[in-house]
């Protein structure tokens, strides 16, 4: 019986049913509560032991794993001391939860534990024993920490107080000491400002009241006992206004400025410095008071500027830092005056590579009076007018300078003054008059080189001189000295304009060195030099290059051209030889054309016979080289072979013949077959049209009783080739057999002297009328047999009789 609800009381009865009906119920007596049983839980499980002591222990278990029905009301631990028989019970009422300390314990004894459960219907089994543990403290090496706020130092202000709170542990309890920069902390030593320590269980507390800067340092707490030291160290920073600055001094001194110059300050307050203070003061005057230079100077030097010459100064600067300003440094007394004098005048200034628009001025650096020069000024007039103009507008730091945009034409003259830190010195006098015009000088020399050389001459050639000396080349020279020999002669009458010379005159066999000189209107350049030439026929080994255009072959038509041109170079010049692979030119036909360094071969109206890989070969003393291409020459396809007719009948033959020996270069694409009446001269039309492929065919619809003859022809890309021989004359009729044998003959009727016979003509007549029957007979006892008809006569029918027996 399922879904009752759980607590309520119910009733229950039941009766038997058969076909005729039901019968009487069967009730209970007394009501059934819907409850689940009740009893004792199961024993709890996981009983552990942690951190015991010398008078307690503290136990963890788990629940049981079955409650019993009934809901857990609580826990009862026992304990037995070793030695001991009887468990003692350890709380007085039931524990709810699943820990419990021990307390009360003998130290040094020894004790094992067990846990039951209770619920409403009793107490459970106990739990499994603990091991035996001992009563005694624990052995803990000591632990300090710092409190969190200090785990990454401390700041406060002067006059805060410094409070340091650390946390301590260890077994037994350490000792504890306080210490600041390795020393330890005592009152007494800071005039009682020292708190000390306030200890209590596991803290201790240090404070320090009424900071000074002189209270910064790292502060560290040790723990001793037993089993070891601890430390704990914090960098306690008391922040203050910084010192004062340190080392004041001047750089760059000028009669209107200074460069003041300084030293962080020894101690920064415990924060870093944010800014400096600059102040000046007036120290020709008492009544003057401070005044503020500058108030956001990163750095520790400023450069003053605005100052009077002659003027006593006297200038403080102070450090600030978060906390505030800090005491100032004061410098000694400086009066604004410059230690150094502008330079003298330099020399009179030199003008060179005078242009139609540019002149380049030089001089000399002169004396610069204590302060290094920092560049020039340099002017310009014109020679006819009063105005000096500057020509520069920032200072030049080199001793010449390029002035450009003169007006071709006029006169000018230059000076220059040069500039230091007390300003610029004294102009130099002016340069002597120049005009401004483009000059013309002779050439560069022309770049040579030796092109070739043969038993008699020497070719040269060259190219035009980088500098042309500002006018145009009118013409070249050229020189040549025998090696051995001091003089040089020339051996152009007048210049030439060519870029090229052949020079005759040599000897063959000698050394010579070349030379090209160039001319303008200012006269004839310096030379070109070549390094000495032999003169001689240079020996060079042939080369063979055929045109790109038949390097990868040639295919022509037959009648067409062939073309083979080809570049030969080679000294002295080579021989020339063309050749055919795989057969001989034909001499008849073949021209050979050899002009320079050039050949061609030529083939007009070429033939199938002249396909064929053609080879130029070139030889001389040096060696041989080669070079070839292959040429194909497509053609018609030569006739084909051995026609032949076979399996002829009344409508059909069959043919087959051999493809042609030469197939004119390309695929045979199809053959064509043509027949004749063989009583005709002319071809009738083809038997096929242009698609038999194979070498055979089956000719149809013949006329019964002709005569026909046949021939094929090859057809290739080149077109159709000449036909066959023709075939032998072909009757179109089925051919003829023997009959078969007619069947076995009968007596029809005999006499004494005679014999009637009668029989059925063959099957087959072998294609042909029967034309007659020959009958045999054999006497009895005989193995011959002896022909009945009367000579060549046949009998005409199927019947017949035999006389004279």
């Amino acid at each position: 019986v399922k879904d009752l609800i759980p607590n309520c009381e119910y009733y229950f009865r039941v009766k038997a049913v058969n076909k005729i009906g039901g019968g009487d119920y069967l009730e209970l007596r007394n009501p059934i509560i819907a409850e689940d049983p009740k009893q004792p839980p199961d024993p709890p499980v996981d009983l552990e032991i942690h951190n015991p002591t010398s008078k307690s222990v503290t136990l963890t278990w788990k629940p049981p794993l079955f409650d019993g029905g009934s809901k857990i009301m609580g826990y009862i631990i026992e304990k037995l001391a070793k030695g001991k028989e009887r468990w003692e019970r350890c709380n007085d009422y039931l524990v709810p939860l699943l820990t419990y300390t021990v307390k009360g314990l003998e130290e040094g004894k020894e004790y094992q534990f067990r846990v039951r459960a209770e619920n409403a219907a009793g107490i459970s089994e106990p739990s499994r024993i603990t091991p035996f543990v001992k009563a005694v403290d624990p052995i803990e090496a000591p632990k300090v920490f710092l409190a969190a706020n200090l785990q990454s130092g401390l700041e406060v202000k002067r006059g805060d107080e410094i409070i340091l709170e650390a946390h301590i542990s260890g077994s037994p309890y350490p000792s504890i000491t306080w210490l600041r920069n390795d020393e330890v902390v005592r009152p007494e030593d800071i005039k009682k400002r020292v708190t000390a320590p306030r200890k209590k269980k596991g803290e201790s507390i240090l404070s320090v009241r009424d900071s000074i800067r002189a209270d910064h340092g790292t502060f560290t707490i040790k723990v001793e006992n037993d089993h070891g030291v601890a430390k704990a160290s914090c960098e306690v920073n008391v922040l203050d206004t910084p010192g004062p600055p340190v080392n004041f001094v001047f750089e760059d001194l000028r009669k209107n400025s200074v460069i003041c110059k300084w030293e962080p300050p020894l101690d920064d307050g415990g924060s870093e410095i944010l800014n400096y203070v600059l102040e000046k003061k007036d120290n020709t005057k008492a009544e003057m008071g401070w005044v503020t230079v500058s108030s956001t100077l990163r750095h520790c030097k400023f450069h003053v500027t605005k100052l009077i010459e002659g003027k006593e100064y006297l200038f403080r600067v102070f450090a600030e830092n978060r906390v505030g300003a800090g005491p100032p440094c004061v410098s000694k007394p400086m009066t604004a005056k410059d230690p150094f004098s502008p330079p003298d005048a330099p020399n009179k200034p030199d003008v060179e590579d005078v242009t139609s628009n540019s002149m380049l001025v030089k001089w000399n650096e002169p004396k610069d009076n204590g302060s290094p020069i920092i560049g020039y000024w340099i002017e310009k007039r014109e020679i006819n007018s009063t105005h000096w103009a500057r020509v520069n507008r920032n200072l030049v730091n080199s001793l010449e300078v390029k002035v450009e945009g003169l007006l071709e034409g006029l006169t000018y003259i230059f000076r220059v003054c040069a500039e230091n830190a007390a300003g610029p010195g004294k102009f130099s006098p002016p340069s002597d008059p120049k005009t401004a015009q483009d000059p013309i000088m002779p050439p560069g020399p022309p770049i040579p080189r030796i092109a070739d050389t043969s038993a008699t001459s020497i070719e040269l050639e060259w190219q035009p001189p980088v500098y042309n000396g500002g006018g145009d080349i009118t013409g070249y020279h050229v020189y040549k000295q025998l090696m051995g020999v001091n003089e040089w002669s020339r051996c152009t009458a007048k210049p030439i304009k060519v870029l090229q010379f052949s020079v005759g005159e040599v000897r063959e066999g000698a050394d010579y060195k070349l030379r090209v000189t160039a001319l303008n209107a200012a006269g004839e350049g310096p030379p070109g030099e070549t390094e000495p030439a032999t003169v001689a026929e240079p020996k060079e080994p042939p080369t063979v290059e055929l045109d790109v255009s038949v390097k990868a072959g040639i295919q022509v038509m037959a009648g067409q051209t062939i073309k083979i041109p080809a570049t030969v170079t080679g000294r002295p010049a080579p021989t020339i030889v063309w050749a055919v692979e795989e057969g001989e030119l034909d001499k008849d036909r073949v021209v050979i054309e050899n002009v320079g360094t050039k050949s061609e071969l030529t083939i007009k109206n070429a033939l199938r016979k002249d396909h064929g890989r053609y080879v130029i070969t070139a030889t001389n003393s040096s060696g041989s080289k080669s070079a070839g291409t292959r040429v194909e020459v497509f053609d018609r396809p030569s006739p084909p072979r051995n026609l032949a007719v076979s399996d002829i009948k009344a409508e059909s033959c069959y043919l087959t013949w051999d493809a042609p020996l030469d197939n004119g270069g390309s695929e045979i694409t199809h053959y064509i077959i043509e027949k004749r009446d063989a009583s005709k001269k002319k071809s009738e039309a083809p038997v096929t049209k242009p698609s038999v492929k194979g070498l055979e065919h089956n000719v149809l619809r013949l006329a019964e009783g002709v005569e026909y003859q046949f021939r094929v022809m090859a057809e290739n890309l080149a077109g159709i080739g000449p036909p066959s021989e023709p075939s032998d004359p072909a009757l179109a009729a089925d051919p003829i057999f023997v009959p078969g044998p007619p069947s076995c003959p009968e007596v029809k009727d005999k006499t004494k002297s005679s014999v009637a016979l009668a029989w059925k003509p063959p099957q087959k007549d072998g294609g042909s009328p029967i034309k007659g029957y020959i009958v045999e007979m054999q006497d009895e006892g005989s193995t011959d047999w002896k022909k009945v008809n009367e000579g060549d006569k046949l009998f005409p029918t199927c019947e017949c009789v035999i006389p004279n027996l």
